[in-house]
């Protein structure tokens, strides 16, 4: 009940308390208070306690509907908090923020590792506009959009604004050298590799070189399928080839069988000039891990002879399917080398 209408109701009933009596009697009675004699109608006697009880009602009202006003300011200022709070943990944002009231407290500490599942966002809607908003432009980011985030304050780190420059560079992988420019702020250095693999796509030898990451079996790859094909062809000499992979192998040890991967890339790459000069070399800078590269390019440019020559002052139990292969051809038969490895 309304304050209003229990100070209404009470002086109705207070009045009719009052006629009630007054029926009966119009008598009047003195009570003496601290040595005052005070007369009154025994009417008005018989309605001074409703009275009191009246006034103290009322502002016990009041006190407590005080109370409970300060404490719902309290609840909405939290619930504000924590919606500023959703905000940024949506946005992978730090935060940091304090709570009055014990309603918010649990869901406040729990917050930060809030992770919300943005496939729900499109069967279902959040009933914060802005909440929403952040929840279409994860989704829109996560299928490999580009979308603006200046107006969220971002830092350079934040995994959306990470994640975000990553589907620019895809797009136009010669955006690659603005990100990579900014790696010292980035704690996170797989990113930049990542990068630089987009940028490998479109970059010199030279340029590759200069976004600084750890040479990697993969960042060759993309390097190599570039030699020798369409407009953006990758221009690397031999040298710098070679030198690669023995960076490379200082990290993450080369074996045969990747060796002779590069070789079955470069096939068809390179003029067969180079594909014998190279698998020679190879020979010679990755000694007793080359082999079976070297025996493939011969066989596959028909150099038998030099296979031969290979084989000849190899052990006897080595490279046991490539003398079968010289077998093969001293017998006048006809064969993919592709087949034997």
């Amino acid at each position: 009940m309304g304050i209003k209408r229990y100070i209404g109701f009470s002086l109705i009933f207070i009045i009719l308390l009052g006629l009630f009596v007054y029926s009966f009697t119009g008598e009047k009675f003195s009570l003496e208070v601290a040595g005052i004699t005070i007369t009154l109608p025994v009417a008005l006697w018989a309605v001074i306690p409703a009275l009191l009880l009246m006034i103290a009602t009322i502002f016990h009202l009041l006190f407590h509907g005080t109370k409970n006003a300060l404490q719902l300011r309290k609840i909405r200022k939290d619930s504000n908090t924590f919606t500023q709070a959703a905000k940024e943990a949506l946005l992978g944002k730090e935060i940091n923020a304090e709570y009055k009231t014990e309603f918010f407290k649990l869901p406040g500490a729990i917050l930060p590792l809030f992770n919300a599942d943005v496939k729900k966002a499109k069967k279902y809607r959040v009933y914060d506009d802005d909440i929403q908003d952040i929840l279409d432009i994860k989704e829109s980011i996560d299928r490999g959009e580009v979308v603006d985030l200046s107006k969220y304050n971002l830092k350079p780190n934040n995994p959306y604004v990470i994640k975000n420059e990553l589907n620019k560079i895809k797009n136009d992988p010669k955006l690659a050298i603005h990100f990579l420019a900014k790696c010292d702020e980035i704690e996170d250095k797989s990113l930049c590799e990542k990068v630089c693999l987009e940028y490998a796509k479109v970059a010199t030898f030279q340029e590759i070189e200069e976004c600084n990451v750890t040479p990697s079996k993969k960042l060759l790859d993309t390097m190599l399928e570039r030699i020798g094909m369409g407009d953006d062809a990758l221009e690397i000499s031999d040298d710098e080839l070679i030198s690669y992979l023995k960076r490379i192998d200082e990290v993450d040890r080369l074996d045969e069988r990747y060796i002779l991967h590069v070789l079955k890339t470069l096939k068809g790459r390179v003029g067969p000039d180079r594909l014998i000069r190279l698998a020679s070399r190879f020979t010679h800078d990755f000694p007793h891990r080359s082999g079976e590269a070297y025996l493939y390019v011969m066989f596959e440019l028909q150099r038998v002879d030099d296979a031969r020559e290979f084989l000849a002052n190899a052990g006897e139990d080595e490279y046991k399917k490539f003398q079968y292969m010289l077998y093969l051809k001293d017998q006048g038969k006809n064969f993919d080398p592709e087949i034997f490895v």
